[in-house]
């Protein structure tokens, strides 16, 4: 064999070799730890449900999942981020109806919901109006009449303009033909805290944000009182029919390899599937809601089509 022909041998095998390591490395996938990118600071609705998640699909991987907590812009920040990502799925991410479809519905974010490759859809929770346990509004017609006697004064927080927290108390204040202050905070978190050091008088968020902060719920944002919380009305009882639900699921960067995401659906179904996730998450009132892959981006393409409809109707899009 001639140096020449020894050179070809050589060099078509590490071709074969380079060929085989992708799919070499998918076949052992996961094989160090995943970074799971949450849109939104520490202590709100993501992050928990994120970190029940975490847990859960842990144990189905047999690899640790390492929340990153990317808050800003209404979890348009993380986002970003995560779609910069490598699409190799060590960098998923907890998709939100806020972050994912209602901010580049308002505004030029650089992404849609088509930037992403979605996973698995987990959890849908109707958002609730809570106040403190000192709070004079006792119902959610005191709130209205509050807002109707004093125009703009009715101060109220939420995780971010844009997100569903700010939403669905725009459309209420709409229906009622009145209006209020919108605070926006990075997280839930400090707007526990602005609530309960008076710089805020209420906000929407979760059943399991008034659970954990003990605060006093006022209304549920859906069509039936919650089985946990019979004695709260629904927003449609007080005679205004709005309801806001904050739905989440893992998401990725779009070019995922079709074993890699396989395995990831199928860890989310198990970890959705698991006595530990279900206690935790019926603990925090906020049951599993699974969805596949395909399912999950087909319910996000309808939720972006039909709120940045009501978004443009609000006048809540920015101007070009």
């Amino acid at each position: 064999m001639t140096v020449r022909q020894t050179w070809r041998r050589r060099l078509l095998l590490c071709a074969l070799l380079t060929a085989a390591l992708p799919a070499a490395a998918q076949s052992s996938y996961p094989d160090k730890p995943i970074t799971l990118v949450v849109p939104f600071g520490p202590g709100g609705t993501s992050d928990i449900m994120a970190r029940i998640l975490e847990r859960s699909m842990s144990t189905a991987l047999g690899q640790s999942l390492v929340v990153d907590n990317r808050a800003g812009a209404g979890g348009a920040i993380g986002m970003s981020q995560l779609m910069r990502a490598r699409p190799d799925g060590y960098t998923v991410g907890l998709s939100v109806i806020g972050p994912e479809v209602l901010q580049p519905a308002i505004r030029k974010t650089g992404y849609s919901h088509q930037d992403f490759d979605h996973v698995c859809g987990t959890y849908a929770v109707p958002l609730m109006m809570m106040v403190p346990q000192d709070s004079p509004f006792k119902s959610l017609a005191d709130v209205v009449n509050f807002a109707r006697q004093r125009p703009g004064e009715l101060v109220y927080g939420s995780s971010g303009r844009g997100t569903l927290l700010h939403l669905a108390m725009e459309m209420l204040l709409d229906r009622a033909s009145t209006s209020g202050l919108h605070v926006p905070f990075k997280s839930s978190g400090d707007m526990v805290t602005a609530l309960l050091g008076k710089q805020v008088m209420l906000f929407n968020e979760t059943p399991t944000i008034a659970r954990r902060y003990e605060l006093r719920p006022l209304a549920v944002f859906a069509d039936k009182r919650l089985a946990a919380y019979p004695g709260v009305p629904t927003v449609a009882e007080a005679g205004w029919p709005v309801q806001a639900t904050i739905w989440g699921g893992l998401i990725a960067p779009k070019g995922l390899p079709a074993p890699v995401l396989a395995r990831l659906e199928k860890a989310c179904r198990t970890a959705l599937d698991s006595p530990a996730y279900k206690a935790e998450a019926e603990r925090l009132e906020t049951p599993p809601a699974y969805l596949d892959a395909k399912a999950f981006a087909a319910f996000a393409a309808s939720q972006f089509q039909s709120y940045g409809q009501l978004i443009r109707r609000l006048g809540l899009a920015d101007k070009d």
